[in-house]
């Protein structure tokens, strides 16, 4: 069976045996239990105490809470990133032998965190390096084919040595391109 909050794709078994496990908790449980995971998915910031509190009254064990806080953060990432209406995810989740409540509490959750989530995930995507620098090491323009060797400096202070092998005719595309790259870049 599909499931729109996995992105139209089988459930992982590993997501129904939790389901089973988070089925023995109560609504008011989950409901906890989900917010600390939203707040751990918006600020970054997961409350182990209180996680470790809420498992210990249902008499779970600690690989239990472990593997219910992935379920939570999967469902919540998974609809978040696939734009699952909150209905649509209480339904799935039913589908998949969540009780009814356990399924609205969830929902609710995702409802309240959904934008903040997807903003989350869309600040942690698509990112890429920044250079501080780049210095011409070397350049051998004996041949048709010039080799160009570039010293790279990374914001994050680490350096990187690159060699580029280009013939002549293309180093002025490429200059080129990039200039045209820069310019679309910083009118973002």
């Amino acid at each position: 069976m599909k499931f729109r909050f996995l992105g139209d794709g089988d459930c992982p078994d590993w997501l129904l045996a939790e389901i089973n496990t988070l089925s023995r908790m109560t609504s008011i449980k989950i409901k906890i239990l989900g917010q600390a995971v939203a707040k751990y998915l918006t600020e970054g910031e997961l409350d182990e105490e209180k996680i470790k509190k809420i498992t210990q009254d249902a008499k779970l064990e600690v690989n239990d809470a472990k593997a219910m806080v992935a379920a939570l953060e999967l469902m919540l990432t998974s609809s978040a990133r696939y734009g699952v209406s909150a209905t649509d995810l209480s339904s799935e989740l039913q589908q998949l032998g969540l009780p009814r409540e356990h399924s609205a509490a969830i929902a609710r959750l995702y409802m309240d965190y959904s934008p903040r989530i997807t903003a989350a995930l869309s600040s942690q995507s698509l990112r890429v390096s920044r250079l501080s620098s780049i210095q011409v090491v070397s350049c051998d323009n004996s041949s048709p084919i010039s080799t160009v060797s570039l010293k790279l400096k990374k914001l994050d202070g680490c350096d990187e040595n690159s060699t580029i092998n280009i013939s002549k005719d293309d180093v002025q595309v490429l200059l080129a391109e990039l200039r045209m790259a820069k310019l679309y870049i910083e009118s973002l």
